[in-house]
């Protein structure tokens, strides 16, 4: 069988400086970059239930039974964004086991991945708009002639 080879720009970034936890992504790819902020913008204003409250690890406090199907709930609706956004399933490589809901600092662990990511990609997109820009402007300046 003869193979279609091409770059499709698409890099490998160890989560955490782990070797063992690799994800491969185009961080320059626009599509990319809307289905991140869509999954940021969805869950931007997110608070659990008045009755649910989580512990720090993101495990529930309180029923038990109620709070662990909120969380078993979130969890799976976190795993369904975040491999979305990466057409690959990365999830349990970027949280390693642990609840996106655990608060790190003042934010919850899966708003530390996705402003990561933005920090990550940021530099990338800018460096893909300034080739996107000069790219569109020979071909506008093809169609003038």
């Amino acid at each position: 069988m003869k193979s279609l080879s091409f770059n499709d720009g698409r890099q490998k970034f160890m989560v955490n400086d782990d070797p063992t936890k690799v994800i491969r992504f185009n961080p320059s790819d626009p599509e990319i970059i809307n289905r991140l902020l869509a999954v940021q913008k969805e869950f931007r204003d997110y608070t659990p239930p008045a009755d649910i409250e989580l512990n720090p690890d993101g495990s529930p406090k309180g029923d038990l039974e109620k709070g662990g199907a909120y969380v078993a709930e979130f969890t799976a609706a976190m795993r369904k964004a975040f491999n979305s956004i990466f057409n690959a399933d990365v999830y349990d490589t970027i949280f390693d086991g642990q609840s996106p809901l655990c608060i790190i600092g003042e934010n919850y662990l899966y708003e530390g991945v996705l402003d990561a990511l933005l920090a990550l990609m940021k530099p990338a997109v800018e460096a893909y708009n300034k080739k996107s820009r000069a790219k569109m402007d020979k071909y506008l300046e093809d169609l003038d002639k």
